[in-house]
């Protein structure tokens, strides 16, 4: 394959200069890091009269974890600890001859920030030593920027949650609401909170934009931008989530970061067993439907840990058996249409070797494969249903030294994944009907045939990485350096008789004649569309074809209604009329279908490189965090070859923090950074499938069906990077204040600006490259014309693809926000949070790196009219409270509280399996071109209701013997019973009995969840 060249060599100055400027450090060792999943503490030693003490021996250790550290402090008075692990019960210990020791206890840790403890040492007259207690531990980090949340056992234990760390995500401040149907990837600040290429309702509450880390283990799936991985909870150490304000050291991302940092074991044995339950007879009736769908969730798991040689060798492991049977009731008539039973298994080991106080090493394993009967989206109808098998095995190997005043850190994992469909419906073809507006239809009269394919596929990860910080003086050197190969193994199939899956037209049109080309191309309120006269390359591609036809003349003499020898779109609006049926495996009319043409596996790959350099330099009470990130990606074909290799990307991330009153316990920050987003690997395959599998786009013309388009094979690469092809980006500015009130009791205000730019999309080559598609005037000033040397080529030399991968002209996205949060940790038997967001988000395209549809028209563009508005899936206000209170008596109650003020959407239409925004009715020059343009105020028209919804827990936790314990606990959800709506229809057009704006989600009845638990 043609590959596009790009010029490197300014990217490669800038690594260059940069690797040099580091080499001191770099000599270290070959270096890491993508996230942190340890943290430090700063101690301050200071005499009676306020002078600082150096040569002070400190120490850190805590019973639930297996690091212990030693530091001395330097002539500043100043050590810092470390690589700990996170917990809120490390030992500090400082120890100077002539002086006092002194000891604090309960010091809390988390992951990726500094813990700053400052110290007053008197002189000893006697043995006396000073014991502080954990009530002045500060919470506040003041060296860094960081926005986000340490999510603990502690808390998720004492409130009603779901039992995935995804679920948690809930309770970090501005974290949007979950999807109902398919949870588990909320959206945050300028992660994007709705998706356009969706065929079912299922379109709102899921993000792409996050990223998954296991133990440093990237999980986040290479092709949906998705978490990848499950896991028991019971296991986690610490869950660091990650909002804003993001250092070099951490990969950027425009949604949150999420790391779960697992346990290790500890010198004295552990462990639990327990057995959680939920059934219908746990549920409210339902207020909009007639039945309550059945259901029977069963999950149990045990964990055990403790040492194999004390002080040297650990272990800890885990498994958890789930399994859910449910009935699935059908999105638009609720009523009962199938069962499905999904069952999980997790399992999880890990082995810590400790030979020295400065050498850690650790092995890791955890899988989660899981299989579905049936889709548990009651939108989609029965003889659609697929299979799913998913999950797979991840091993980790990592090495961690410490030695005077630098640490290093090394490390190599594997993640597989599988996420593989199977038909259940084998025997027909899939065949999706389109109606008007008005026609009464259900979703099953809709969506005939079956699922349509078999597809297994699996999606390898393999990472390799290191890294190392170095103190010296008032600096912390940072630098690392990771190694990354995804790829993506899939062998699609087609099923039924001939291999296809149809888009056809309801045969009622039969009565009255058939259906226009235009009336289905052009016209407003169709349920469905695929093949358009009015979209440039499928009308192009299907002239085309025609003109190699042996019959051509016969085309021309019945859609050359002019006889001036070109067929023009407008012509073939009037004169194309579908009204055949035959050979329609549902005796509809035909008009669309996709045929498989060539089966074969169809191996791809992305591959890259990215490092990071920082300083975080001290001045007095002022900190501050200079770095740069670089990343470069190299994606490759089905033949090995590689197909675009993106320039480096080097993105600056500064940030400043001042220690407000010098104690370690107020701040106010301000940072500014640039976060990447890699191109997915959905669109390595795009431009990257050149052997195996191929499929041909066919419309129903001239009593045949033609070809209009190839997807995949060699004749015409389906997709081709063009060399000025950029990485998107978001850059965020944010600033901070965050003080800590005593009593494990912070506060802290955010305000963060965020803009995405350089947005990523296919084009359609010729109607952006070619005057005579454009069809307009391409010197009008607003012109949307392009010409081939804004994506890298002339015109007499280009490739030949079906479409263009570049970046959208002025596509962007802006992000204003504001977060204020309170937290009291548990101490005295109680802990609470609360938090408020505010977000106005505003743009001209949610294309969200995946080629969505913005390049393949015109009235698409981000520069036509009509386009700017509210972001879909923008939540303007977001408000969470929850906490818990534990009696002497082993009694604990519990709850949660969340409120949001609605998702907005556009008005849309369905048309290629997407919810698009809903054009006019009659075409109209704008930007120097007739076309028919998105509606006036469809952007952002649409605000789906408001609500609440309150969850409690009741505990109840009793000593059975020594170590010992029982816990019973009662979890109800929308404890209220608000059954109100979440979300009215979008389409103008309907879906199924659901008309525009009609309710058709709703918050699920109140609900329980019993669980049972024991410890030791």
């Amino acid at each position: 394959m043609n590959t596009g060249r790009r010029d490197r060599s300014r990217g490669a100055r800038l690594l260059l200069c940069f690797l040099l400027s580091l080499g001191a450090v770099l000599a270290v060792v070959p270096a890491y890091a993508q996230v942190a999943t340890t943290g430090s503490v700063q101690v301050v030693l200071e005499d009676q009269n306020q002078g600082r003490l150096p040569g002070v021996t400190v120490t850190a250790s805590a019973p639930d974890v297996v690091t212990t550290r030693t530091a001395v402090t330097d002539g500043a008075g100043i050590a810092t600890l470390e690589a700990l692990a996170p917990s809120a019960d490390y030992k500090i210990e400082a120890t100077l001859p002539g002086f006092r020791t002194f000891t604090q206890e309960r010091v809390l840790v988390r992951s990726g920030q500094v813990t700053t403890l400052h110290v007053s040492m008197g002189l000893s007259t006697l043995s006396e030593a000073v014991n502080v207690t954990a009530d002045t531990t500060p919470t506040v980090d003041v060296t860094r920027a960081i926005a986000g949340e340490d999510i603990t056992l502690q808390l998720t234990e004492s409130l009603p949650t779901g039992r995935s760390y995804q679920s948690y995500l809930q309770l970090v401040p501005g974290v949007m609401p979950d999807s109902q149907i398919s949870p588990g990837n909320p959206a945050s600040r300028s992660g994007v909170n709705f998706k356009e290429n969706s065929a079912t309702a299922d379109n709102i509450g899921g993000s792409t934009d996050n990223r998954y880390y296991f133990e440093g283990i990237n999980v986040t799936d290479p092709y949906t931008g998705t978490f990848g991985a499950n896991l028991n909870t019971e296991i986690i150490q610490e869950q660091k989530v990650i909002t804003g304000g993001i250092p070099a050291e951490y990969v950027g991302a425009a949604g949150l970061i999420s790391t779960v940092i697992t346990k290790s074991g500890s010198n004295a044995y552990s462990g639990s067993y327990n057995y959680f339950f939920r059934n219908d007879g746990f549920v409210a009736k339902n207020d909009h439907t007639t039945s309550t769908a059945a259901f029977n969730n069963k999950d149990t798991a045990f964990t055990i840990g403790g040492p194999v040689l004390k002080d040297k060798l650990w272990g800890f492991g885990s498994f958890r058996y789930t399994n859910r049977v449910e009935d699935v009731t059908a999105a638009d008539t609720l009523q009962f249409l199938r069962e499905a039973e999904t069952t999980g298994k997790q399992g999880f080991a890990k082995g810590t070797w400790v030979p020295t106080q400065a050498d850690s090493l650790t092995f890791t394993f955890l899988n989660d494969p899981q299989t579905r009967s049936a889709d548990t989206d009651g939108s989609v109808a029965n003889s659609r249903i697929r299979q799913r098998e998913q999950g797979g095995n991840n091993y980790l190997l990592s090495y961690t030294r410490v030695f005077s005043n630098v640490l290093i850190d090394g490390g190599y994992n594997q993640h597989d994944a599988a996420i593989s469909d199977f038909a259940a419906v084998t025997d027909k073809s899939r065949n999706t009907v389109a109606f008007q507006t008005g026609q009464v239809r259900t979703l099953a009269e809709e969506q005939l045939g079956g699922f349509g394919q078999n597809f297994p596929e699996t999606r390898p990860t393999k990472q390799a990485k290191g890294s190392a910080s170095f103190q010296w003086k008032r600096h912390n050197f940072k630098t690392g350096l990771e190694w990354a190969r995804h790829e993506d193994h899939r062998d699609l199939q087609y099923t039924g008789p001939d291999k296809a899956q149809y888009t056809s037209i309801t045969n009622r049109f039969l009565s009255s004649g058939g259906v226009t080309a235009g009336n289905i191309s052009t016209g407003a309120g169709w349920s469905t569309r695929q093949f358009r006269t009015s979209t440039a390359s499928d009308f192009n591609g299907l002239i085309a074809t025609i003109n190699t036809l042996p019959n051509r003349a016969a085309f021309y003499t019945a859609y050359d209604t002019d006889r001036n020898g070109t067929i023009t779109p407008a012509e073939m609006n009037d004169s194309l009329i579908f009204s055949s049926t035959a050979g329609n495996p549902d005796s509809q009319i035909n008009y669309y279908r996709i045929i498989q043409t060539a089966p074969g596996p169809q191996d791809t790959r992305v591959q890259g490189l990215q490092f990071f350099g920082q300083d975080e330099f001290r001045m007095k009470d002022l900190t501050l965090n200079v770095g740069l990130r670089g990343e470069h990606w190299g994606h490759y074909a089905t033949t090995g070859d590689k197909v675009f290799q993106f320039d480096w990307n080097i993105a600056p991330r500064l940030s400043l923090a001042y220690d407000v009153k010098g104690d370690g316990r107020q701040k106010a920050s301000v940072y500014w950074g640039r976060y990447y987003d890699p191109v997915r690997m959905d669109m390595t395959n795009f431009a990257g499938t050149a052997t195996g599998q191929s499929r041909d786009e066919q419309v129903f013309i001239n009593n045949q069906w033609v070809t209009y388009r190839t997807r995949g094979g060699p004749t015409t690469i389906d997709g081709f990077f063009s060399p000025t092809t950029k990485t998107p980006y978001t850059d965020e500015l944010q600033l901070q204040y965050e003080a800590d009130l005593g009593r494990g009791m912070s506060v802290s205000a955010v305000y963060y600006n965020r803009k995405t730019r350089d947005i990523f999309e296919d084009f359609d080559p010729g109607l952006y490259t070619e005057p005579s598609v454009y069809g307009g005037d391409i010197n009008d000033p607003n012109t949307l014309f392009l010409g081939w040397d804004y994506f890298g080529w002339t015109a007499a030399n280009h490739p030949a693809a079906n479409f263009f991968l570049g970046t959208l002209p002025d596509g962007e996205r802006n992000y204003n926000g504001l977060e204020l949060s309170f937290r009291k940790r548990f101490s005295d038997g109680w802990q609470l949070f609360g938090s408020y967001a505010y977000l106005d988000a505003t743009g001209n395209a949610i294309s969200d790196g995946n080629a969505d549809f913005a390049g393949d028209v015109l009235w698409l563009d981000p520069r036509a009219v009509n386009m700017e508005g509210v972001i879909a899936g923008t939540i303007k206000n977001n408000f969470k409270v929850g906490g818990s209170y534990a009696t002497h008596f082993g009694l604990e109650l519990g709850g949660t509280y969340r409120w949001n003020s609605g998702t907005i959407v556009n008005r849309t239409q369905f048309a290629s399996s997407r919810r698009l925004p809903e054009e006019v009715t009659t075409a109209y020059v704008a930007n120097g071109v007739s076309d028919f343009w998105v509606a006036e105020g469809a952007i952002g028209a649409v605000q789906n209701p408001s609500w609440g919804q309150l969850d409690v827990r009741v505990q109840y936790v009793h000593t059975l013997k020594g170590r010992l314990t029982g816990e019973a606990f009662l979890d109800i959800f929308n404890l209220t019973d608000n059954q109100g709506a979440v979300r009215l229809q979008d389409l103008t057009a309907g879906s199924g009995t659901t008309k525009y704006l009609d309710e058709f989600q709703w918050l699920n009845p109140r609900n329980a969840l019993i669980g049972f638990r024991v410890r030791f």
